[in-house]
């Protein structure tokens, strides 16, 4: 195998219930890929994570995780490859927007891990759930709602209690039970 350079998204800001376990696998990720042999480019924004450690990578950025602060160290370090799930949320927030920005084909990155397609997949309730029944896979009644009246109708006619989960949000924040 040749050797490749790797950038990792970290996760960001932790907060409580969020983000700790993203920084150790993160952590377990980079040592992984520096004993196979290659090169890792590590960008958070969060100092106080065991990730950022300048022994954990080849390369600490400590820059905010946007678009263009991500783009200009890709354009500094011309990575291989980015992986971005070891950032939760963060990380396929970030990679989709990478995508969608054409970060990724102009610099001719290669998504590691979860294809695109499938990340875009699990973030929208309507496309996972249609997946789901296409595959055969049992789901619960659902609906998308936009507003509350929409939210109060489906529960008349289904029943207490109910699960609520946002979109674009795979770690669950902001969902719960009614």
């Amino acid at each position: 195998m040749s050797r490749r350079s790797i950038l990792v998204i970290g996760s960001g800001p932790i907060v409580i219930g969020q983000a700790a376990e993203f920084d150790y696998a993160g952590v377990q990720a980079c040592r992984a890929l520096r004993e196979e042999g290659h090169r890792v480019i590590l960008v958070n924004s969060n100092p106080a994570t065991i990730m950022t450690d300048p022994e954990v990578a080849d390369a600490v950025y400590l820059e905010p995780l946007t678009v263009r602060s991500i783009e200009a160290i890709i354009a500094r370090e011309r990575p291989d490859a980015l992986l971005p799930t070891l950032g939760g949320q963060t990380g396929l927030n970030m990679a989709v927007e990478l995508a969608a920005a054409g970060v990724l084909e102009r610099y001719a990155v290669e998504l590691l891990g979860t294809p695109l397609d499938t990340i875009q997949l699990a973030e929208d309730r309507e496309r996972f759930k249609s997946k789901m029944i296409e595959i055969g896979e049992p789901v619960p009644p659902s609906i998308v709602v936009t507003d509350i009246e929409a939210g109060v109708a489906f529960a008349a006619e289904h029943d207490y209690p109910l699960i609520v989960r946002p979109a674009y949000t795979l770690g669950g924040t902001g969902g719960g039970l009614v």
